[in-house]
């Protein structure tokens, strides 16, 4: 078992990327979950120009039984990570009388349902080991909601409340669980760039105090 690995599920060339990088050049060894080969492969190499090595597969979050099969192979395969990130997002463009049910449900289960599949197959493994952060990625929408992007706004509320229960849930078994509320558009340059939001992924890994750390300007 590699008790110092961390988890992207969801990882892309952005918030994923800067997340690997931020755990990775403290010497963890960074596990890529993305729904895209050639996406995949990128951000491997992208890590080895910063001697990170990275290892991955290719799982899609909106599909909850594939990924938690998944995720289930990974752990008898890797161990069990210390750190599991939910990056994964997914939004139909809409106000919330436009958007159609269909869209949205699918949007909700990358938004919240893959997270919550991916905390229930990692979740019993990190009790087994007495120790562990979970990780979500939220979004200022969960907040202050836009109509058109309704479909987003109702993904965000969701993941937010069930990172809010889950930091309740696990206090008493000495695990940690936290949302980074980011509240803003992702840019480099910006607040809102993914060194700064890596680095602060991992200052709540660290200091596993807040259940929610909001990311503002």
């Amino acid at each position: 078992m590699n008790s110092s690995s961390i988890w992207i599920v969801g990882a892309g060339c952005g918030i994923g990327l800067g997340i690997a990088k931020s755990f990775g050049k403290r010497g963890y060894a960074p596990v890529l979950i993305t729904k895209d080969e050639d996406n995949l492969q990128h951000m491997k190499q992208a890590l080895l120009e910063h001697n990170i090595e990275a290892t991955g597969i290719v799982a899609y979050s909106g599909d909850v039984k594939g990924l938690t099969a998944a995720l289930t192979e990974l752990l008898e395969a890797q161990g069990t990570p210390e750190v599991l990130v939910y990056n994964a997002s997914a939004h139909t463009p809409g106000y919330p009388s436009e958007v159609s049910t269909e869209d949205m449900l699918q949007d909700f289960q990358v938004n919240v349902l893959g997270a919550a599949a991916s905390v229930q197959t990692v979740l019993p493994k990190m009790k087994e080991q007495g120790k562990g952060s979970i990780l979500l990625t939220g979004g200022g929408q969960a907040l202050h909601p836009t109509a058109t992007l309704a479909s987003l706004g109702i993904g965000k509320s969701g993941l937010r409340s069930l990172a809010l229960s889950l930091h309740d849930e696990l206090k008493p078994h000495g695990l940690y669980a936290g949302t980074l509320t980011v509240c803003g558009f992702v840019q480099e340059g910006t607040p809102f760039d993914s060194k700064s939001i890596g680095d602060a992924f991992y200052r709540m890994h660290a200091e596993k105090k807040e259940a929610e750390v909001q990311l503002k300007p």
